[in-house]
C-alpha cells in the first residue's frame, strides 16, 4: 500500500519547510551579510591607512629614488667606459666644429669665384662704370683739341 503524503510529493505539491530549515537559510544569509559587512569594514581601515600614509609614502619613495640615483651616479661617475665615451663625444664635436669651419672657408671662396665671374660677365653693361668712362674720354679729347689748336696757332 501507498502513503498518501508520499503521492502528495510525487504529484509536485511543496512540503510545509519546518522552523530549523527557515533558521538554517535565514543563518546562511546572515553569514554572507556579515562577510560583506567584514570585508567592507576592512576595506575601509585599509583605505583610511593608505589615506594618512600617502604623504608618507611618497616622501619615502622619493628618497629612495635619490638614494639609487646618487648611487648610480657615482658607479657611472667610476666607468672607464662613461669618460670614454665623454672624451669620444668631445672629439665628435671639434671635428664637427672644424668641418663646419672648413666648410665655410670653401663656400665663402666659391662665393668670392662666383662674384668674380658675375663682375667681369656683366662689367661691359655697367652704366655708371660706362658713363664715368665716356666722361673721362670726353675730357682727353677736349685736352687733345686744345693742344691741337695751340699748335696750329702757333704754326701760322
Amino acid at each position: 500500500m501507498t502513503d498518501p503524503t508520499a503521492e502528495t510529493h510525487a504529484e509536485g505539491a511543496e512540503a510545509p519547510k519546518t522552523a530549523t530549515e527557515m533558521d538554517m537559510a535565514r543563518k546562511i544569509w546572515l553569514a554572507g551579510v556579515g562577510a560583506y559587512g567584514k570585508v567592507h569594514a576592512e576595506t575601509q581601515d585599509a583605505v583610511e591607512k593608505l589615506t594618512h600614509s600617502a604623504g608618507e609614502t611618497f616622501e619615502h619613495l622619493v628618497a629612495m629614488g635619490e638614494e639609487f640615483e646618487e648611487r648610480v651616479r657615482k658607479s657611472l661617475a667610476r666607468s672607464p667606459e662613461i669618460e670614454k665615451a665623454g672624451q669620444a663625444v668631445e672629439t665628435a664635436a671639434a671635428k664637427a666644429q672644424a668641418f663646419s669651419a672648413e666648410q665655410k672657408a670653401a663656400l665663402e671662396a666659391r662665393l668670392g669665384k662666383v662674384r668674380e665671374t658675375v663682375t667681369d660677365t656683366l662689367a661691359p653693361w655697367n652704366v655708371p662704370a660706362m658713363a664715368q668712362a665716356v666722361e673721362k674720354l670726353t675730357a682727353q679729347v677736349e685736352a687733345l683739341a686744345r693742344d691741337v689748336a695751340a699748335l696750329k696757332a702757333a704754326r701760322d
